[in-house]
């Protein structure tokens, strides 16, 4: 799988992938957003080293973020009748929660945490409820698989952006 380019594309099904297949990629992204950072200063994570993007901190505080929205989406679309779920406007995020104060091993570890014990919910679910749906303000009707689709495709989607910031500041 490549990194998606818009919504729609973070979204896709792909039947060719397995249930275990997807989970796998879904738990690998902690280890792949930990490579993608590590070595890193407390400077270098803070520093926009390319104009009008985040910090490397700031990106992680954001997946972290939007790890528990799609954390939450995927045990509603299990446990309800098709659950609207929310829309969340992230990019508003950083600048009124101090993103830059955070601590990266803090938002590391939820990452993770949340990846760890989604996967363990997700390994339990029926056969069918694969194609559960419920209903997303933004994008429409949406399967449990395309929400696990999404959740990992928005880690590889940011880690793009890590991998620009790591060039322009010259770590190896």
């Amino acid at each position: 799988m490549t990194a998606p380019t818009t919504l729609a594309d973070a979204q896709r099904d792909d039947p060719a992938l397995t249930p275990a297949d997807l989970i796998s990629a879904y738990e690998q992204g902690v280890e792949e957003l930990r490579l993608a950072v590590a070595g890193m200063t407390v400077e270098q994570l803070r520093s926009r080293p390319v104009a009008g993007r985040w910090s490397t901190l700031e990106v992680v505080c954001h997946v972290a973020d939007c790890e528990q929205f799609f954390a939450d989406r995927m045990k509603r679309t299990v446990a309800m009748e098709r659950p609207l779920l929310l829309g969340a406007d992230g990019f508003r995020y950083p600048e009124p929660l101090r993103y830059q104060d955070h601590d990266l091993d803090e938002e590391l570890d939820l990452v993770a945490v949340t990846r760890r014990q989604t996967a363990r919910t997700l390994r339990l679910v029926a056969p069918d409820a694969w194609q559960r749906t419920a209903v997303h303000s933004e994008t429409g009707l949406v399967t449990l698989r395309q929400l696990l689709l999404h959740a990992i495709n928005h880690l590889r989607h940011h880690l793009r952006f890590v991998a620009e910031k790591r060039a322009a500041i010259t770590i190896p």
